[in-house]
């Protein structure tokens, strides 16, 4: 028994907070590197994966099981980690809300 335990990913409830949110960019972070690989786009969620669209183009796409999900301090943006559905790659991105007017 043990104090900590290994975190296993974010439950689905968690992230259909995230569905439906309207994006203003997102950055993908590669080392010590942040590159944009999109602008003005929304986040899917549905019960197997997650899908961040830009521009009418998928930028973004993975399963439910196993991803990290956290919310940015400023409450401005979502910070994710997991692997690609397309590539198999484990991936980071930052995805930054866009302002509502």
């Amino acid at each position: 028994m043990g104090l900590f335990r290994k975190n296993k990913g974010t439950p689905l409830k968690e992230l259909e907070r995230y569905h439906g949110k309207r994006v203003s960019y997102v950055v993908e972070r590669e080392d010590a590197e942040e590159n944009v690989i999109g602008r003005t786009g929304g986040i899917s969620v549905d019960s197997e994966k997650l899908v961040v669209v830009c521009d009418g183009h998928e930028v973004f796409r993975c399963s439910t099981d196993g991803i990290v999900c956290a919310e940015l301090m400023s409450h401005n943006g979502a910070d994710i980690k997991g692997r690609d559905m397309t590539t198999g790659k484990l991936r980071h991105i930052v995805v930054h809300y866009a302002n509502k007017r």
